[in-house]
């Protein structure tokens, strides 16, 4: 049992491989990663980070996009590339574009909660990355949200049809239930529970791993602390706690 680690269900290794195979190729301006909140987005971001070479890309995460504007988006920039702003946001705008294409890193610009970004900021963001005429390709863009940020990009059809890296997390699938709730609670705590009762907790919490773990963790705290957990009590233990 080691629930501090994370547990690298399918989709999320497929989704990892291919946006780590994708910084690789210089080709791909913009990468989209899209899925529902305790699927592991951020997770996967921290893994992502930790394979890429220091020495070739430098990394700048946006946490919180929503109050992010196309004027503070330059800022932010300037100010972490030590550039004066000036007069003008244009100006400003300019300066740090001939920065960017001198700087010996390439600078990766990862937007969390991005269905959250205003518009005139994904656009901003569009400009910087092309902004090198010899498609050297300064500044590349990953964008991270709910599947509706996948609704507002097809919405920007210039943005959208340059997006060809597009990775969705959906979560576990019910075969990998009991290997997650054993590197999660312990092998003991697994033959607790029957395949019906499994499949109660992986309805309820629709297969989202941020999902089962607090719900398991309901399940154990309201049963008796040895022997099987009875899947009636399964259901009644969930349906009591999602309607308090």
């Amino acid at each position: 049992m080691n629930p501090t680690t994370h547990f690298a269900f399918a989709d999320f290794a497929r989704a990892i491989e291919n946006l780590e195979n994708s910084f690789r190729n210089e080709a791909d301006r913009y990468l989209l990663l899209t899925g529902q909140t305790g699927v592991g987005k951020t997770w996967l971001c921290r893994q992502l980070h930790t394979t890429l070479d220091r020495c070739r890309y430098r990394v700048l995460y946006f946490s919180h996009a929503r109050h992010l504007s196309a004027t503070g988006l330059i800022r932010v920039l300037a100010g972490c590339l030590r550039l004066p702003t000036r007069r003008s946001h244009s100006e400003t705008l300019q300066g740090l574009i001939h920065a960017l294409c001198e700087q010996p890193h390439q600078l990766l610009i990862w937007f969390d909660e991005a269905h959250e970004l205003p518009d005139e900021t994904l656009l901003e963001a569009k400009a910087l990355a092309e902004s090198d005429l010899y498609d050297s390709c300064p500044v590349r863009i990953l964008l991270i949200g709910m599947p509706l940020l996948r609704d507002r990009l097809q919405a920007i059809a210039p943005l959208w049809r340059r997006i060809l890296v597009r990775e969705e997390l959906t979560g576990l699938t019910f075969d990998e239930m009991s290997a997650f709730i054993e590197h999660h609670f312990g092998a003991e705590n697994l033959q607790r529970i029957c395949q019906q009762g499994m499949h109660i907790l992986f309805e309820r919490a629709r297969g989202i791993p941020g999902l089962v773990v607090p719900r398991f963790k309901k399940i154990l705290a309201e049963s008796k602390p040895d022997g099987p957990i009875d899947p009636l009590t399964i259901d009644d233990i969930l349906q009591r706690w999602e309607l308090t």
